[in-house]
């Protein structure tokens, strides 16, 4: 059975004792009458201290920005590393700049300096700040090799689609014999942005561009690739490539030429959104070279003429041949003047010849024609178009009746002429209009975004914040302000009864001021006094009557003092 303790235990024990007195002093002190009159303010301090730390718990702490200036691709792995290391990182609204707590921003920044970000590039001047003095040539050669190798890669990286870039030149030594020069060559890297790709002409820019850098370099001498390992620059120096791609081009370009006439041309009939064109072009790009020479048989024409004409005064030997015949002719007799020789020549004339030949040479040449045709390299075989219309409502039909076609013969005859006049419309070669009415599936309509809830959290923050600024002001501190010393009771006939200092039952009529109230709870105080006391009372107990009024009131006292102590104060003062 458990046995309790007896009070004169309790007293005999020095830490019960030591405790009531602990005790005591406290009630003591707080029935001093300097305390009382200054826990109201000490209730308003501690209040607006409260109030105070829970706005300063509740709201959103301060933030530093982390790396002012950084690419987008930057800021993404940035904020990725900083959320993978539990590190509150935020994107600041109004700049785009990754933003941490003021107490994460030191932690923040050597977690990325651990994992080699952000991957800013270094420029070009600050590599050259870098050089060493008194430096060799090689060195020298070497560091603005870097440089520019640098400074290309950070313009290349401009370019949207164009994540990272790294550019390597290949720059031979210069030699004085002209033979021995090698010319310069460069190879580009290219890490492209996920889900983006590099159209042909980005690639020539880039190839153009680091061509246009380096002296002496030639387009072909530059080579492209991007980090799947794909080759980018294949076009640059492969002529059938680059003739391929324009030919596509050149395709898809008369294909939409020839698509938007026929919409130009069909839109107002069947409405916008009711019609849906596509064309289809066959073009040939054969390169060929035809030479036709022409012969006129009937033609012809002298192209040179040589005349040659013979004349001889000897006679030429005759008979048969032989030693006789060979011989020279015996001396010619002597005749008389009259028969003069047939070749001797008559009174000094002139011998006429006794032999003559004529001949004359001419060439004709017969005419022909030689003509070159160069035909054109893209040549349109065959257009093909399909037109697709969206079916008008069919009106109700009775039973039995024949329903009535989509698309009226009428307007489809017209629909094919426009189509077959905005195309160029060739029969020979064997183009095709197509024109059709089917009814068009109606439009997905996409729900609504689910309702983002990510302002509830901030909203609630702030509205407890208000909820506890509103009650400590409304439940502490304006009855702390609106108290009096005076307690008023409200009666039922509408006056009222006050109390002060433990006066109790002075009635208040309307229309009575402070002063009248005051007046009349110290004439109650008096009659109480000499009520309790009495004109017969003795000494003691009129000390044992004030002791006991000091104990329980000793507001009461000091006021007492104060007066009666009023008059040798101001003498003193004065």
């Amino acid at each position: 059975m458990a046995m309790t303790p007896s009070p004169q235990s309790l007293a005999a024990n020095p830490l019960v004792a030591q405790a009531r007195n602990a005790l005591s002093n406290v009630m003591r002190m707080g029935d001093q009458p300097a305390l009382r009159r200054a826990m109201p303010a000490v209730m308003i301090m501690v209040a607006t201290g409260l109030a105070l730390a829970g706005w300063l718990l509740l709201r959103e702490p301060s933030r530093m920005v982390l790396y002012p200036g950084l690419p987008e691709a930057e800021k993404s792995r940035v904020y990725e590393a900083l959320t993978a290391a539990q590190i509150d990182a935020t994107v600041n609204q109004l700049t785009g700049e990754v933003e941490v707590a003021t107490a994460d921003f030191h932690r923040a920044k050597m977690q990325l300096a651990s994992q080699g970000l952000p991957e800013a590039m270094p420029d070009g001047d600050t590599v050259l700040a870098d050089l060493p003095m008194g430096a060799s040539r090689s060195v020298e050669a070497a560091r603005l090799r870097q440089v520019q190798e640098m400074e290309l890669a950070r313009s290349i990286t401009e370019i949207a689609s164009v994540q990272g870039a790294r550019v390597h030149l290949a720059l031979p030594e210069k030699s004085a014999f002209l033979r021995d020069q090698e010319p310069p060559r460069a190879s580009v890297f290219l890490q492209l942005a996920a889900g983006r790709v590099m159209e042909q002409a980005q690639v020539e820019a880039v190839v153009n561009l680091v061509s246009s850098s380096v002296p002496g370099m030639a387009r072909g001498d530059v080579t492209v690739v991007d980090q799947m390992g794909r080759l980018l620059s294949r076009g640059s120096d492969d002529a059938a490539s680059l003739v391929t791609d324009r030919q596509l081009q050149q395709r898809l370009e008369v294909e939409k030429l020839y698509r938007q006439r026929i919409e130009s041309l069909l839109t107002p009939i069947a409405g916008a959104g009711n019609l849906s064109v596509q064309v289809t072009v066959d073009m040939d790009f054969t390169q060929s070279s035809i030479t036709e020479e022409r012969v006129d048989p009937n033609g012809s024409a002298i192209k040179t003429e040589q005349t040659e004409e013979t004349e001889s005064t000897d006679s030429g030997a005759r008979g048969i041949p032989g030693a006789v015949s060979n011989a020279p002719p015996n001396q010619g007799q002597l005749q008389p003047a009259q028969t003069a020789p047939v070749n001797q020549p008559v009174n000094g004339a002139k011998p006429v010849p006794t032999n003559r030949t004529a001949g004359t040479t001419r060439s004709f040449e017969v005419s022909r024609t030689v003509q070159t045709t160069q035909p054109a390299t893209a040549v349109i075989r065959k257009v093909s178009a399909a037109i697709l219309m969206r079916a008008l409502p069919q009106a109700a039909v009775a039973e039995g009746e024949p329903v009535p076609p989509a698309l009226p013969e009428a307007l489809k005859a017209d629909l094919e002429r426009l189509a077959q006049s905005a195309i160029g419309f060739d029969a020979t070669r064997g183009d095709s209009v197509v024109v059709m009415a089917q009814p068009f599936m109606e439009e997905a309509i996409i729900a609504d975004a689910p309702t983002d809830w990510s302002w509830l959290p901030d909203a609630s923050r702030q509205f407890g914040m208000i909820a506890l600024i509103a009650i400590v002001a409304l439940g502490i501190i304006r009855p702390l302000l609106t108290r009096s010393p005076m307690a008023a009771e409200a009666l039922p006939n509408g006056q009222a009864t006050v109390s002060l200092g433990g006066v109790q039952g002075v009635e208040v009529a309307e229309g009575d001021s402070l002063d009248d109230v005051q007046a009349r709870l110290e004439a109650r105080r008096s009659k109480l006094t000499q009520a309790a006391l009495g004109s017969s009372a003795t000494r003691e107990e009129k000390f044992a009557v004030l002791r006991q009024i000091a104990a329980e009131d000793p507001a009461r006292i000091a006021s007492v003092l104060q007066r009666m102590m009023k008059d040798e104060l101001d003498t003193t003062a004065s």
